[in-house]
């Protein structure tokens, strides 16, 4: 997983506790990995462009600071950007429902 992917993630997973967390980061970043070449190919190089843009802006230093370039990117008037975010979102959305352990029903 690039930087800026994990960057993503990681403000898309600050509400998750730790350990359900790191799960859904492997979870992203092993579906990244296997994802077609041409797929992967176009995705990494939107992740260059974008972390260079927010490195430029100095954007990410901080979680808020991070949240507030998210939203932002989620508003473009692009598509590309905007489904980039949907992507990773979708990606980190699933892996929480799929790794997320279920909380047995109390005993009657």
């Amino acid at each position: 997983m690039l930087w800026f992917e994990r960057q993503v993630v990681t403000t898309l997973t600050a509400d998750l506790d730790e350990g359900l967390r790191e799960e859904v980061v492997a979870y992203v970043d092993e579906t990244l990995r296997a994802m077609p070449e041409h797929l992967r190919a176009g995705m990494a190089a939107e992740s260059l462009a974008l972390g260079a843009w927010a490195r430029l802006r100095g954007t990410g230093a901080r979680q808020s600071d991070a949240g507030a370039f998210l939203d932002r990117l989620e508003t473009s008037r692009l598509d590309p950007v905007r489904q980039y975010v949907r992507l990773l979102r979708s990606l980190v959305l699933f892996a929480e429902h799929e790794l997320h352990e279920p909380i047995p029903a109390p005993a009657a």
